[in-house]
């Protein structure tokens, strides 16, 4: 019976820590997917992202995007986030875009995430999340620009086989106006774009996961999903790596297809590139 007790005493006490450090951290076990966890109220936490995106059929083409974010849990179920992003780009030799060398602030970001259930505590995990954006650089070219965006997002989480596979589900929807000068005249133009994307994860150690992610994205001319511009999607390893307070994530995605496609190929290199690396390091505190 002592044993039993002495037994009892340590399971509880691993897992009110592995709680404890769930509900601290709102860490991403994913590099484009969400999951459904809020900081706790009065913790803070600090993400770096660095993406490289690569190719564009002919030439050299490589840009870099780098995001700054601060996240503070204002309730146990609702955080916010600030962001501060730059981006980089270097082309040259390619057939429409102009040759550049450049790097600068890309614009700023604020998000609001709400946690409706816990994937810990209730069958499936739900969080909503809303995140409006100001941009001054193009993302294809690194030209000046100025475009407001607003991302509203869906979150699912799902945990299996005792949280040793983890899995999540985000929906997007993007609205953005980009005010464009022609002919002495200033104009907005509205577009629009959808994202599902997915990803699964298994922990094959303490601190080691290993999985897959993909996501399919798909732009449209018009506020409200009008007539589709361009579509694509990209699927790829993930790996993730936590301790208590620092955790970091890395994810390659190559693209599989899309459309428009390129002459000769099944994939779309006008608004987006035939690979994707990124990375991502947060910490807690």
């Amino acid at each position: 019976m002592r044993r039993l007790r002495v037994r009892a005493m340590v399971a509880v006490m691993l897992v009110g820590a592995v709680m404890a450090t769930r509900a601290d951290a709102d860490e991403n076990a994913f590099g484009y997917t969400y999951g459904t966890e809020t900081l706790m109220k009065g913790k803070s936490e600090y993400y770096f992202w660095l993406t490289s995106r690569a190719g564009k059929g002919d030439g050299h083409y490589r840009a870099w995007d780098n995001m700054n974010e601060f996240e503070r849990g204002l309730t146990d179920r609702l955080q916010v986030a600030f962001y501060l992003n730059t981006s980089g780009h270097d082309i040259a030799g390619h057939s429409t875009l102009p040759d550049t060398s450049s790097f600068g602030v890309e614009g700023v970001r604020t998000a609001f995430k709400y946690s409706i259930a816990s994937p810990y505590r209730h069958p499936l995990g739900v969080a909503v999340y809303v995140e409006p954006e100001f941009s001054r650089r193009d993302r294809v070219t690194g030209a000046p620009i100025t475009e407001w965006a607003i991302e509203s997002k869906l979150l699912l989480q799902k945990q299996l086989l005792s949280d040793r596979v983890s899995t999540a589900v985000n929906v997007t929807y993007e609205h953005e106006w980009e005010r464009e000068a022609e002919d002495g005249e200033v104009e907005t133009e509205r577009e629009s774009a959808l994202e599902v994307s997915a990803g699964a994860n298994y922990r094959v150690a303490n601190a080691w996961f290993l999985g897959v992610e993909g996501r399919w994205h798909a732009a449209y001319e018009g506020a409200w999903l009008n007539e589709q511009e361009h579509r694509a999607w990209f699927l790829g390893p993930t790996v993730h790596w936590r301790q208590q307070r620092w955790w970091m994530t890395g994810t390659i995605q190559p693209q599989m297809g899309g459309s428009p496609a390129a002459a000769g190929r099944r994939v779309s290199l006008d608004d987006y590139e035939r690979l994707e690396v990124r990375i991502k390091v947060g910490y807690n505190f």
